[in-house]
């Protein structure tokens, strides 16, 4: 017990009153008092902002006994300052190694309140009746249990690792994929633009063709009509010359005009114009596309909002059909063919 009292003895002495922990850079004030400098020139920096003033300037009261000591005064304790060292490093002088209620060892352990007590506090009220161990054993024990947590966790973590870079590799995957997938819509559609663009300009030849070769029969047929209409103008004009004439005048050489007129005879184009041009614009796929827009926008059946889903697949009534579903026209538009490919 000696020993447990002089370790308390030399505790209070190296522990600043102010900080309640070991002396760091202790310094003594006029009146014979040690603190820590931080923790006085901090006590006095406080008191400097209180109200009233001071009978002394410069001077400020100890936090021990109150005496007036001046700032300048302070004078580094040496001593102290190795004694406080030598208790921080001492073990059997550590602060938590002493029941603060007892200043005695904290040599057992409370199972109960799961926290360690001194001899006096095992035959006190308050743990008299606990299971209490050895804190050598107890802690045995819980480095046994932290050791089991401890193995567990590193196996989480461990599997946690794995599992994110599992995820990880997955993640970069399906980035890969989209990215493939994404440069394949980009290439077909710029494919499809290149086809349906050389598709224009070949259906654009071909009626630039027709219309070149209709119209050129066509001017050939205005051509003739209208010079069969000048001859029969021409005949006209003498006939009414003619009818001008007198009796005698008139009867005269009748033969030539009246057999003229005989074989005059009207000639009709030989070919009709067509009603409509023979190229025919088929655009491959088109038809999937239209009913897929079609199939969003379809009401449902017994509903009339344009904006309900259709169910069932879209198709086309049979007597939309042409060559046996090969492709179907617009309504109101027998010249747009949309070919569905095979």
């Amino acid at each position: 017990m000696e020993a447990v009292e002089l370790a308390r003895k030399l505790q209070e002495e190296a522990t600043c009153s102010i900080c309640l922990d070991y002396f760091t850079d202790p310094v003594m004030t006029a009146c014979g008092h040690n603190f820590c400098r931080a923790c006085i020139q901090l006590s006095w920096e406080k008191a400097r902002g209180k109200k009233g003033r001071r009978k002394r300037k410069g001077s400020f009261p100890c936090p021990e006994c109150r005496a007036m000591s001046p700032q300048r005064n302070l004078l580094p304790n040496r001593l102290l300052t190795k004694v406080a060292e030598m208790a921080r490093q001492h073990p059997g002088l550590q602060k938590q190694d002493l029941c603060q209620e007892h200043q005695e060892p904290l040599k057992l352990f409370c199972q109960e309140d799961q926290s360690p007590i001194c001899v006096v506090c095992r035959e006190s009220r308050e743990h008299r009746l606990h299971r209490v161990l050895p804190a050598e054993e107890a802690v045995q024990g819980y480095k046994l249990k932290l050791e089991e947590d401890m193995e567990y966790l590193r196996e989480q973590i461990t599997r946690t690792g794995n599992l994110q870079a599992r995820e990880e590799q997955s993640l970069a995957e399906w980035q890969g994929k989209v990215k493939e997938r994404r440069e394949r819509i980009v290439l077909e559609f710029e494919k499809m633009n290149l086809y349906l663009l050389e598709e224009e300009q070949r259906l654009l030849q071909a009626l630039e063709r027709e219309e070149e070769e209709t119209a050129s029969r066509l001017r050939e047929s205005v051509d003739c009509l209208d010079r069969q209409g000048h001859s029969l103008e021409l005949l006209l004009l003498q006939l009414e010359e003619r009818s001008t004439h007198g009796p005698l005048q008139m009867l005269q050489d009748m033969k030539e005009p009246l057999s003229r007129k005989n074989n005059v005879s009207v000639q009709c184009p030989e070919v009709a114009p067509p009603t409509r041009p023979r190229t025919v614009c088929r655009v491959p796929g088109q038809i999937e596309v239209l009913r897929g827009f079609l199939g969003k926008w379809a009401p449902r059946a017994g509903t009339s909002d344009p904006g309900s889903l259709g169910d069932a697949p879209l198709h086309p009534p049979a007597s939309e059909a042409i060559n046996g579903g090969g492709a179907s026209a617009l309504p109101g538009d027998g010249d747009w063919l949309f070919t569905v490919p095979s």
